[in-house]
């Protein structure tokens, strides 16, 4: 009897926090993607809420380069920011020799997305359930631009984990990009990215080169907006994502050739070696 009370009141403490974190509020910092029809889609209308919780997932397990490539912009676009732009390190954490078969991060093609090594704090964890501890942790933690978290798909991440992960970006004021697999579900999260690999631009210099990385982006999730589907550009030079076309919400992702996915593996070769961050911290 005793342990059903409990549960009732857990239960109940959670239809409070959701009910207050679905409810309308006021303008919250946010990060523009660079281009106003992308923010527009986002929570409050202005990009991507600084103090809130955002899961990255691949449409199916192929597409986990291109999950990476997509978090490594947002990273160098949340980095660029200010002016000039503030020198505030991006944590990411890392499991053993890194989550679905991706290896390591490399340096050399993390700085071709625009995204400086010398600025990652890497966190190598055994399991989920420490990654979650670490994020936790790490947005508690001032002078930080936010943290980017890799899962293994295991069970330790679930509603009550991404309310936690929710609840204390909201409070501290730093995102939290959770690169969550190929199969989400329910969570607290305020938006939900799902990447397909995309063919790259065409290149105005070599025609039989990829040209800019495109991702092929469904918003499955976002508090307060609906549902949508964009062919998204990333520029590196400038930091900032563009539209190169907007979707209808069921339309397949465009041709997979170099693009996303070749960009990812430049920034996570297969190879065994292990690249070096500025810093690294072991847990």
């Amino acid at each position: 009897m005793a342990d059903r009370a409990a549960k009732q009141e857990v239960l109940s403490a959670l239809r409070r926090d959701l009910s207050r974190l679905e409810s309308p509020q006021e303008a919250r910092p946010a990060l523009s993607l660079g281009e106003a029809a992308l923010d527009r889609r986002l929570t409050g209308g202005c990009g991507l809420i600084l103090g809130g919780l955002h899961e990255i997932v691949g449409s199916a397990y192929p597409d986990m380069g291109a999950v990476s490539g997509f978090a490594a912009a947002l990273g160098a676009r949340l980095m660029a920011q200010g002016s000039p732009p503030a020198k505030r390190a991006l944590v990411w954490v890392v499991q053993g020799t890194g989550s679905h078969d991706l290896g390591l991060l490399y340096g050399p093609g993390l700085r071709m997305l625009g995204l400086d090594p010398r600025q990652l704090v890497l966190v190598r964890v055994r399991d989920d359930r420490e990654a979650l501890w670490v994020t936790e942790e790490a947005l508690k933690t001032p002078d930080l631009a936010g943290v980017v978290a890799e899962l293994g798909g295991g069970r330790a991440y679930d509603l009550k984990a991404s309310r936690r992960l929710q609840l204390a970006a909201e409070k501290f004021g730093r995102p939290a990009l959770l690169l969550a697999g190929h199969a989400a579900g329910a969570s607290a999260a305020l938006t939900r990215f799902r990447i397909s690999s995309a063919a790259s631009a065409a290149n105005p210099l070599t025609p039989a080169a990829p040209g800019r990385l495109r991702f092929s982006v469904h918003l499955d999730r976002v508090r307060g907006g609906a549902p949508c589907h964009f062919l998204m550009e990333w520029m590196h030079e400038t930091h900032r994502f563009a539209v190169a076309a907007r979707l209808s919400r069921g339309a397949d992702a465009a041709p997979r050739r170099q693009g996303a996915g070749g960009a990812a593996a430049a920034a996570r070769p297969q190879a065994p070696a292990r690249a070096r961050p500025a810093k690294k911290l072991a847990v």
